[in-house]
Protein backbone atom coordinates (compact mmCIF):
# COMPACT_ATOMS: atom_id res chain seq x y z
CA UNK A 1 0.00 0.00 0.00
CA UNK A 2 1.39 3.66 -0.60
CA UNK A 3 0.89 6.90 0.80
CA UNK A 4 -0.46 9.62 -0.95
CA UNK A 5 1.09 13.65 0.03
CA UNK A 6 -1.78 15.60 -2.17
CA UNK A 7 -1.55 19.48 -3.53
CA UNK A 8 -4.62 20.80 -1.11
CA UNK A 9 -6.59 22.10 -3.82
CA UNK A 10 -7.21 18.46 -5.22
CA UNK A 11 -8.98 17.85 -1.96
CA UNK A 12 -10.18 21.68 -1.02
CA UNK A 13 -11.24 23.41 -4.48
CA UNK A 14 -11.64 26.46 -1.96
CA UNK A 15 -7.93 27.26 -1.90
CA UNK A 16 -7.77 27.25 -5.29
CA UNK A 17 -7.46 31.22 -7.00
CA UNK A 18 -11.09 32.17 -7.82
CA UNK A 19 -12.28 30.65 -11.19
CA UNK A 20 -10.29 27.91 -11.39
CA UNK A 21 -12.39 24.45 -11.53
CA UNK A 22 -10.84 21.82 -9.11
CA UNK A 23 -8.74 19.31 -11.01
CA UNK A 24 -9.76 15.94 -10.66
CA UNK A 25 -10.16 13.21 -10.10
CA UNK A 26 -10.15 13.07 -6.02
CA UNK A 27 -7.02 10.87 -4.92
CA UNK A 28 -8.36 7.96 -2.59
CA UNK A 29 -6.59 5.82 0.16
CA UNK A 30 -3.68 6.59 2.52
CA UNK A 31 -3.31 10.06 2.26
CA UNK A 32 -1.53 12.96 3.48
CA UNK A 33 -2.89 17.14 2.30
CA UNK A 34 0.15 19.23 2.37
CA UNK A 35 -0.60 22.92 2.70
CA UNK A 36 -1.32 25.24 -0.16
CA UNK A 37 1.54 27.46 0.11
CA UNK A 38 -0.03 30.24 -2.16
CA UNK A 39 -3.36 30.73 -0.42
CA UNK A 40 -1.17 30.37 3.01
CA UNK A 41 1.34 33.21 1.56
CA UNK A 42 -0.76 35.18 -0.26
CA UNK A 43 -3.98 34.84 1.10
CA UNK A 44 -7.63 33.38 -0.71
CA UNK A 45 -8.05 37.47 -2.36
CA UNK A 46 -5.26 36.38 -4.70
CA UNK A 47 -4.64 36.98 -8.10
CA UNK A 48 -3.29 34.22 -10.28
CA UNK A 49 0.57 34.16 -10.46
CA UNK A 50 3.36 31.94 -12.56
CA UNK A 51 6.65 30.01 -11.30
CA UNK A 52 8.64 32.84 -11.89
CA UNK A 53 6.74 35.44 -9.55
CA UNK A 54 6.95 33.03 -7.00
CA UNK A 55 10.71 31.55 -7.82
CA UNK A 56 11.81 34.05 -4.52
CA UNK A 57 14.00 33.13 -1.38
CA UNK A 58 11.77 33.98 0.86
CA UNK A 59 8.57 32.14 -1.06
CA UNK A 60 11.28 28.92 -1.08
CA UNK A 61 12.03 29.56 3.01
CA UNK A 62 8.35 29.57 3.30
CA UNK A 63 7.61 26.57 1.39
CA UNK A 64 10.45 24.14 3.36
CA UNK A 65 8.98 25.65 6.55
CA UNK A 66 5.15 24.35 5.96
CA UNK A 67 5.95 21.13 4.59
CA UNK A 68 8.09 20.14 7.64
CA UNK A 69 5.53 18.30 9.26
CA UNK A 70 4.15 16.52 6.10
CA UNK A 71 8.30 15.25 5.25
CA UNK A 72 8.26 14.41 9.02
CA UNK A 73 5.11 12.49 8.43
CA UNK A 74 6.69 10.64 4.77
CA UNK A 75 9.95 9.56 6.17
CA UNK A 76 8.57 7.86 9.43
CA UNK A 77 6.43 5.94 6.64
CA UNK A 78 8.90 5.58 3.90
CA UNK A 79 11.16 3.84 6.89
CA UNK A 80 7.66 1.01 7.64
CA UNK A 81 7.95 0.79 3.75
CA UNK A 82 5.14 2.67 2.37
CA UNK A 83 5.98 4.05 -1.04
CA UNK A 84 5.62 7.35 -1.27
CA UNK A 85 3.57 8.95 -3.98
CA UNK A 86 3.23 12.54 -4.39
CA UNK A 87 0.24 14.17 -6.54
CA UNK A 88 0.71 17.27 -7.86
CA UNK A 89 -1.50 19.63 -9.98
CA UNK A 90 -0.59 20.22 -13.79
CA UNK A 91 0.54 23.77 -14.72
CA UNK A 92 0.84 25.44 -11.06
CA UNK A 93 3.37 27.29 -10.46
CA UNK A 94 4.06 25.91 -6.83
CA UNK A 95 2.47 22.47 -6.94
CA UNK A 96 2.88 21.18 -10.62
CA UNK A 97 4.88 18.14 -10.59
CA UNK A 98 5.46 17.86 -14.91
CA UNK A 99 4.31 21.12 -15.96
CA UNK A 100 3.98 24.72 -14.41
CA UNK A 101 3.36 28.32 -15.75
CA UNK A 102 5.57 31.07 -16.86
CA UNK A 103 5.44 34.52 -17.81
CA UNK A 104 3.86 37.79 -15.74
CA UNK A 105 6.53 39.95 -15.73
CA UNK A 106 4.89 42.51 -13.53
CA UNK A 107 3.67 45.76 -13.71
CA UNK A 108 0.58 47.43 -13.68
CA UNK A 109 -2.62 45.21 -13.25
CA UNK A 110 -3.94 43.79 -16.52
CA UNK A 111 -4.38 40.77 -18.54
CA UNK A 112 -1.16 38.89 -18.99
CA UNK A 113 0.13 36.45 -21.35
CA UNK A 114 1.61 33.14 -19.69
CA UNK A 115 3.13 29.90 -20.98
CA UNK A 116 2.44 26.70 -19.72
CA UNK A 117 6.22 24.83 -19.75
CA UNK A 118 7.77 21.46 -18.81
CA UNK A 119 9.04 21.13 -15.15
CA UNK A 120 8.16 21.19 -11.38
CA UNK A 121 6.29 24.22 -9.84
CA UNK A 122 8.29 26.02 -6.66
CA UNK A 123 6.94 23.93 -4.21
CA UNK A 124 7.14 20.94 -5.34
CA UNK A 125 11.11 21.39 -5.98
CA UNK A 126 11.64 22.25 -2.33
CA UNK A 127 9.37 19.11 -1.37
CA UNK A 128 11.51 17.20 -3.91
CA UNK A 129 14.59 18.29 -2.27
CA UNK A 130 13.95 17.84 1.33
CA UNK A 131 12.44 14.23 0.30
CA UNK A 132 16.21 13.76 -0.99
CA UNK A 133 18.20 15.29 1.60
CA UNK A 134 16.27 12.95 3.92
CA UNK A 135 16.65 9.64 1.48
CA UNK A 136 12.55 9.40 1.51
CA UNK A 137 12.43 8.36 -2.53
CA UNK A 138 9.23 8.72 -3.96
CA UNK A 139 6.70 8.45 -6.90
CA UNK A 140 5.27 11.97 -8.86
CA UNK A 141 2.08 11.70 -10.20
CA UNK A 142 0.45 15.03 -11.84
CA UNK A 143 -3.25 15.69 -11.71
CA UNK A 144 -5.75 17.73 -13.95
CA UNK A 145 -5.48 20.84 -15.31
CA UNK A 146 -5.87 24.25 -13.50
Amino acid sequence: MELRLVAHCLLNPCSRVRGLEAPGPRPEGPLIQIPCPEALYLGLDRWAVTRNQLDLPEYRRFCRRILEHCLDMAEMHSRQGFPIVIVGVAKSPSCGVCSTTEGYRGGLVREQEHRHVPGRGVFMEELERELSRRGVPAEWQEAGDV
